[in-house]
């Protein structure tokens, strides 16, 4: 079974406790692990896979439970950088009556991972890796160690899986500087995940059949669309399906992106070749968007991993 590595972002979730309230309103909230590269790590490993995780916390308690948290999901954290000088990177979110977000992001110890912080020989182990772009492009260094880190990878011919993850939270809407940011991963990828959101902002259509099309000159990558209850568009080399969604009584979606890709690295991981017929693509992505539905019956990220125990 081949070794994944996830690079990324690893962080505290606050979630308020009240419904339909703004952050001002909202009076408790609840600590959770979060960090979209991280939720794969923990499905991966959940599933049984040999999961890597690479990234920076805080050297204090907030650090230390997020470590704690990945240990215990069975998550390999040798390339976690533990950093004495700067807090863990904190998120606080509430979900007001209209169904936006309010959002609050305190930047810490994960922007500051530099390619001086790693094991760049220890890293190399790993046969395949998995970047996604939530918080790791919006400034240096962290940055630049991401692009640094994929150019690598690249270049030593290693498979490589690419989640833009979108937050118009964190960039402001500024799309083009992440569109252009995310563009050297696309091009280097082997495997892409993109909400149907995400597609049209990279294609820059509103006109779904034209971003289809951007899509399919894209050769040489195997790229999944996840569509919510509609399924999962799957394109290879201009061969397009819809893989069906699971049924499910869906209580908090947080997290099932993070844990349809880590469900599908999971399987390309048993297999010697990763270049899989079409056929073979569509099973895979068939056990991810069941691994998907099943994060969903339970509130939280890496908390609701354990229902894919039973996916086993």
């Amino acid at each position: 079974m081949k070794k994944i590595l996830c690079i990324g972002e690893l962080l505290i979730d606050f979630f308020t406790t009240h419904t339909e309230v703004s952050i001002i309103e909202a009076k408790t909230f609840e600590k959770q692990a979060g960090g979209a590269p991280a939720n794969v790590a923990a499905t991966i490993a959940m599933l049984g896979g040999q999961a890597y995780f690479c990234g920076k916390v805080g050297n204090d308690a907030f650090g230390h439970f997020l470590k704690q948290t990945l240990e215990q999901a069975g998550v390999h954290t040798d390339q976690l950088i533990m950093d004495p000088s700067a807090p863990t990177t904190l998120a606080f979110v509430s979900r007001q009556k209209d169904g936006e977000r309010d959002f609050i992001f305190n930047r810490g110890a994960d922007e500051s991972l530099c390619i001086e912080d790693l094991n760049l020989q220890q890293l190399m182990i790993s046969d395949m890796f998995h970047f996604g772009s939530a918080t790791a492009l919006l400034s240096e260094p962290f940055s630049k160690t991401y692009e640094q880190l994929m150019q690598t990878m690249l270049m030593q011919d290693y498979f490589i899986s690419f989640d833009p993850n979108y937050r118009a939270d964190l960039w402001k809407h500024d799309t083009e500087q992440f569109i252009r940011k995310c563009e050297p991963f696309i091009e280097a990828a082997n495997f892409i995940k993109m909400s149907d959101e995400e597609l049209l902002l990279f294609a820059r259509t509103d006109n779904f059949e034209q971003a289809i099309e951007w899509l399919t000159q894209l050769n040489d990558k195997t790229i999944a669309i996840t569509q919510g209850a509609s399924g999962t568009m799957l394109i290879q080399n201009g061969q397009i399906t819809t893989v069906p969604a699971f049924p499910v009584n869906s209580v908090d979606t947080t997290g099932a992106g993070d844990a349809f890709v880590g469900a599908v690295l999971y399987q390309l991981s048993k297999y010697e070749d990763t270049n899989l017929s079409f056929n073979e693509w569509v099973t895979v992505i068939e056990f991810a968007n069941r691994a998907a539905s099943k994060v969903c019956e339970k509130v939280g990220a890496i908390e609701s991993l354990s229902s894919l125990k039973e996916l086993q």
